[in-house]
């Protein structure tokens, strides 16, 4: 019986990304090799400084490999991934100050152009399990830096995407919390996202299927 070959949802390949600083030339990412497959959550560890929200970045398309190639899907050309294919919770707080919590969480949708009926449920879904409903219609930087942090992971989660990419989603969190965005990020990989999740919390590579190590 002939397997069927799955198509990765990302596939980046000999990617090197390297950054000067005088004269001095730093290796952030360095002929890496990385295939991620729907319902895989792939956990990237290291310590500070090792390359892991570049390589984040790199897989976004927000930044150009220096070498190699990032491909997404069956899309092999080397342009950017189109907005409804992946989404993206970054280190830093890209919310607009001037929405509401739930105002942001629904941005990435209308930007797309695309609105799914189910969209208001599911955004009364998130907020309740993360704890933000009381949070709809507070201003983004009226709340804490935890709450913001939340109401990036209910963003990114909001239109199921086929790709997420988390960078220290957990990092502003407390147990509780970190527990909760984590079971939803799995719960994502288990009804066929695929997640790459930059991480420094042993508890997220335990959740993870397959953990990549970065080094100096």
């Amino acid at each position: 019986m002939t397997q069927t070959q799955i198509t990765p949802c990302l596939q980046a390949e000999g990617v090197t990304k390297r950054f000067t600083r005088g004269s001095t030339v730093i290796w952030a990412v360095q002929d890496l090799d990385l295939s991620l497959a729907p319902g895989e959550l792939v956990a990237v560890t290291g310590p500070s400084l090792s390359g892991k929200t570049t390589l984040v970045e790199l897989l976004a398309g927000w930044t150009r490999p220096d070498q190699g190639r990032v491909a997404w899907g069956s899309d092999t050309s080397g342009g950017s991934p189109p907005w409804s294919y992946l989404a993206v919770i970054p280190q830093t707080f890209a919310l607009l100050e001037e929405l509401s919590v739930g105002e942001n969480i629904l941005l990435a949708t209308r930007i797309a152009r695309r609105r799914r009926a189910s969209a208001p449920e599911r955004l009364d879904h998130l907020l309740a399990a993360m704890g933000l409903d009381r949070l709809r219609d507070r201003g983004a930087f009226e709340i804490s830096v935890g709450e913001r942090q939340r109401t990036m992971v209910a963003r990114a989660l909001l239109d199921r995407p086929p790709v997420v990419l988390a960078d220290e989603p957990v990092a502003h969190q407390d147990p509780h919390h970190a527990e909760i965005i984590l079971g939803l990020l799995r719960d994502a990989v288990d009804d066929g996202a695929a997640c790459v999740i930059a991480t420094r919390r042993p508890e997220v590579a335990e959740l993870a299927d397959r953990v990549v190590t970065l080094t100096h």
